[in-house]
């Protein structure tokens, strides 16, 4: 199975993207209720210089999805070489394989291109010992918030640590 990765910009995209992760809402895990939630969703189709960006198969079916927006709540969102990633997906099938490495490739190559420097990326996730790990590898843990439904975790990544740990895999292909 061959998987691409595209950046959404028609209206088509933008709606696979939003059917993919309404479909599957339950399997985020996000511990909000769904109007807040659908807000995580749905804001990188929003908010000007966002984007979303799909992971689709070779059939063309939506297999992974992310989005994200410039600058943060805490800075006003005037921190705009700071992306805040809203929402990450993929589905069960392509866990534990490159196409994960293949979405952060994807990821750093397209911020590279971008006019508009990006310096770090910040997201958050809930306590699993299996994300820990998996973040833990390229992203420092920086603090932890109390929500109503459990605690939230916060990382971030320098895009140039984001890099060099890709680059740990340059010698071997990442190719699914």
């Amino acid at each position: 199975m061959y998987y691409t990765f595209s950046v959404s910009a028609s209206h088509m995209y933008h709606r696979k993207y939003l059917d993919f992760l309404l479909s599957h809402y339950e399997g985020l895990g996000m511990p909000y209720s769904f109007p807040v939630s659908f807000n995580f969703i749905a804001s990188p189709l929003l908010m000007e210089d966002s984007r979303c960006i799909l992971c689709l198969d070779d059939d063309g079916e939506a297999v992974g999805a992310l989005g994200y927006i410039r600058g943060t709540g805490e800075g006003d969102y005037e921190d705009r070489h700071i992306l805040q990633l809203q929402v990450a997906y993929l589905v069960e099938k392509c866990r534990r394989t490159p196409v994960f490495l293949r979405g952060l490739q994807f990821l750093t190559e397209y911020l590279e291109e971008e006019t508009e420097e990006v310096a770090e990326l910040v997201f958050w996730t809930k306590q699993d010992a299996y994300l820990a790990r998996l973040f833990g590898k390229f992203a420092e843990r920086t603090s932890v918030s109390g929500t109503a439904a459990g605690d939230l975790y916060a990382y971030r990544v320098t895009l140039a640590q984001l890099k060099a740990y890709l680059g740990r895999f340059a010698s071997r292909s990442i190719d699914s």
